[in-house]
């Protein structure tokens, strides 16, 4: 009993701490604390020392407050522990550019107010035009079925700005798309479907996943020519299109693609 309640302690020890908040509500997002976290963290081992190098790097001046804060950095970006997407990419690549597309892709789907605003709002609008923040915030409590109190409405469009889906000027906000990264689209995509071997998966199941939203897609001919692409460069199986038939085969699982260091 004594051995099995030192397995469940350390167990409980690599867990990460997950912040329960009402999903009605948002909190801002760190998102530059949190890219400049995974230089620090590479070689932590343990989930509460990951919590105290978080808040280590975080600016604000109450310690309770950098926790808090590190707790919703550990459910966004490590929810899935210390070998988990976000540090096993960056130990492979020590890529900024590969690492600030998986971390916006690990956020939006801890995030399911601000992954509805990118998958559902913002494709229905013309890159680069203004959108007003009304529409915006009306059409976002649409998708997501109840209406967000006025601090979250600040903060979804403040952190879509972070994520680099909107542009502030001037005249207002402007729609942008962040710069796409084939190699974590490739990344993501065998993450989101738990691609562990080689297996196939239909297109119209990837164009029913919202990951490529989060990758700065915007519509299914991008996805398709993504896909084109990464077949040709032999990092997928094979990519068919035949009559009714439209599926990609998988060559590698996830965690194989990044050790691999694969590059689209």
């Amino acid at each position: 009993m004594k051995n099995q309640d030192s397995i469940n302690l350390a167990r409980q020890s690599q867990s990460p701490r997950i912040l329960n908040r009402p999903q009605k509500t948002l909190q801002e997002v760190v998102f530059k604390e949190a890219l400049a976290a995974v230089v620090q963290s590479e070689t932590v081992v343990e989930i509460d020392a990951l919590r105290e190098v978080l808040a280590a790097g975080l600016p604000q001046n109450s310690e309770t407050t950098r926790l808090r804060y590190a707790d919703s950095l550990i459910k966004w970006f490590f929810r899935d522990g210390l070998n988990g997407l976000a540090l096993t990419t960056w130990r492979s690549y020590r890529d900024f550019s590969i690492q600030l597309a998986v971390h916006r892709y690990l956020y939006l789907c801890a995030e399911p107010i601000m992954a509805a605003s990118v998958s559902t709002v913002l494709p229905r609008l013309q890159d680069g035009i203004v959108a007003p923040s009304h529409y915006l915030i009306s059409h976002a409590e649409k998708a997501i079925g109840h209406s967000l109190v006025l601090l979250s409405r600040k903060r979804l469009l403040s952190n879509l700005r972070k994520l680099g889906f909107l542009e502030k000027t001037s005249t207002g906000d402007r729609i942008a798309t962040p710069s796409f990264n084939p190699t974590a689209a490739l990344i993501c995509l065998h993450h989101a479907f738990s691609v562990e071997a080689v297996r196939t998966i239909e297109v119209s199941q990837i164009e029913a996943n919202p990951f490529w939203f989060y990758m700065g897609l915007r519509n299914a001919d991008q996805l398709r020519d993504f896909l084109r692409a990464a077949d040709h460069a032999g990092l997928i199986g094979k990519y068919i299109v035949a009559d009714r038939l439209e599926q990609i085969t998988t060559s590698f699982g996830w965690r194989e693609l990044i050790e691999r260091r694969a590059k689209l």
